[in-house]
């Protein structure tokens, strides 16, 4: 059978299923036609099986009740057409044949407890219980109490409709622990519950784009929250938007949440863990966000040690460090007049050439004295990344006759601002130092040159009519030219 699947048209079925929000339906029984034949059969004996206990027909009279319900003369014609799938061949479907269930797609749904069903699914099973009822000459209620809230899992239709996560009694999150993760060692990770995740969907529609919200969106996004938080306690991922806005407003009461909802995240982890919580499980990353915000908002009250603690925690918990802490770190300890602990911390952006981390290494290498290597790393920093000369000169108008500030790699400045500029400002002459390395004019002369060659180079081509000139070997020998120009090249020593 080949790898890829061959789908036979199925207009009318698709559309039930689309509008049901279960439009992957189509690619199952088109790879798996006989399963889920078989299964549809199972949901269709039990909807007969429930319509039997609230009525007084016989079970043959309830399956031929709901294959009339389901858009089939009877219960034989029914299980006849499903019958058919287990002698299909791999390929095409036959014409037709799934688009002559597309009444039974509502059967296809089995819902979750605790999570609020989508109107159209609701309407989808009340409708299937009013035909039933007609078909029978039943009780409305009672069918639907008795079939179409029963094969959502409820005691009631009642309580079907009023179902949502805000109500819901199941924990909303587990953590389990894995004896081999991804990289080959013990780790763990965060579970949700389909309440949960019907929350975190909901916040995500109501908290995305937060700090471009309005005075009045940030209002109603926070009220939410908070009344969410109100119904459930343990939403962990809502104490982390709720963390994050009172940061935004400059709250004291920040970090004091941020703390609040880290424990009760770590008290969902196994006393005595001590494997990896990878950030590649996408149920670990509010857990790494948390932290993250927890670390910078230590930062926000110079408690820089604190900070540095929750840093080689998540670089710990993640070696694979995809929120950047590495860059963070060294800045922290810094601050803390750590300097061997910051040459320590470099090894993890050794090898990472220019930008931030050249920036990075320039400054440690400053605070430890050994001020040739300063002078590479941070010449290196300025012609890779120019807009670092607005910020060491704390002037937005320093590159007004330089160039845009980016050479094609954007890095995360706002982070490094918010962390480089304490270190910048607390380490004993850095600041003069960096100034006088800005005002020479070799320096002043290699940026100008190379902002000179990089618009030929590569603005040139958004500009129509331009020509372009040199080419990226070129750029190449002129950066390493310049900067062995206006820095020699040096030894450079081994971080220990």
């Amino acid at each position: 059978m080949s790898d890829t699947i061959k789908f036979t048209p199925s207009p009318a079925f698709d559309r039930a299923a689309q509008a049901l929000d279960i439009g992957v339906e189509s690619f199952w029984f088109n790879q798996y036609p006989a399963e889920q034949a078989g299964k549809l059969e199972a949901r269709v004996k039990m909807a007969a099986k429930l319509l039997g206990k609230v009525t007084d027909l016989q079970h043959s009279q309830a399956l031929d009740a709901v294959a009339q319900a389901l858009r089939f003369p009877a219960w034989h014609h029914l299980t006849t057409h499903l019958g058919r799938a287990a002698d299909f061949k791999p390929g095409p479907l036959p014409l037709g044949w799934l688009d002559a269930l597309s009444a039974t797609a509502v059967l296809t749904v089995v819902p979750e407890d605790d999570v609020t069903l989508p109107a159209a699914q609701l309407d989808a099973f009340e409708a299937f219980g009013e035909t039933l009822a007609m078909l029978t000459d039943s009780p409305r209620q009672r069918v639907l109490d008795g079939v179409s809230a029963a094969l959502c899992g409820g005691r009631s239709w009642r309580e079907v409709r009023a179902r949502s996560p805000l109500n819901a009694v199941e924990p909303l999150y587990h953590f389990q622990v894995f004896e081999q993760d991804a990289e080959g060692g013990v780790g763990g990770c965060f579970e949700l519950s389909p309440a949960c995740h019907q929350l975190v969907g909901e916040l995500d529609e109501r908290w995305q784009g937060y700090d471009d919200f309005s005075k009045p969106q940030k209002k109603q996004a926070r009220a939410w929250v908070e009344s969410v938080l109100m119904a459930q306690p343990g939403f962990l991922e809502g104490g982390l938007a709720l963390a994050w806005m009172q940061r935004d407003a400059r709250e004291d009461e920040a970090a004091r949440t941020v703390a609040r909802f880290v424990r009760a995240a770590e008290a969902l982890i196994p006393k005595g863990f001590k494997g990896r919580i990878l950030w590649g499980h996408i149920g670990n990353r509010f857990y790494h966000r948390l932290l993250w915000l927890q670390m910078g908002l230590n930062h926000d009250i110079a408690a820089s040690e604190a900070a540095a603690k929750v840093a080689r925690k998540l670089l710990r918990l993640n070696p694979g460090d995809n929120l950047g802490v590495r860059y963070v770190l060294p800045f922290l300890q810094l601050e803390q007049g750590d300097v061997a602990a910051a040459r320590r911390s470099l090894k993890a952006i050794a090898d990472e050439p220019g930008l931030t981390a050249a920036a990075t290494r320039a400054f440690v290498a400053f605070a430890g004295e050994d001020l040739e290597l300063f002078r590479r790393e941070m010449v290196t920093a300025l012609f890779t990344l120019p807009v670092m000369r607005s910020f060491l000169l704390n002037d937005p108008k320093a590159l007004a006759d330089v160039d845009s500030g980016f050479r094609l790699v954007r890095p995360d400045m706002e982070t490094f601002a918010e962390f480089a500029w304490p270190s910048y400002n607390i380490v004993p002459g850095l600041r003069k130092a960096c100034c006088a390395l800005l005002a020479e004019p070799s320096v002043r002369e290699a940026e100008r040159e190379l902002a000179k060659y990089w618009e030929g180079y590569w603005e040139a081509r958004h500009k129509p009519g331009a020509a372009r000139t040199g080419s990226a070997e070129g750029w190449d020998r002129l950066l390493a030219h310049c900067i062995d120009r206006v820095a020699p090249r040096i030894s450079r020593p081994k971080l220990r």
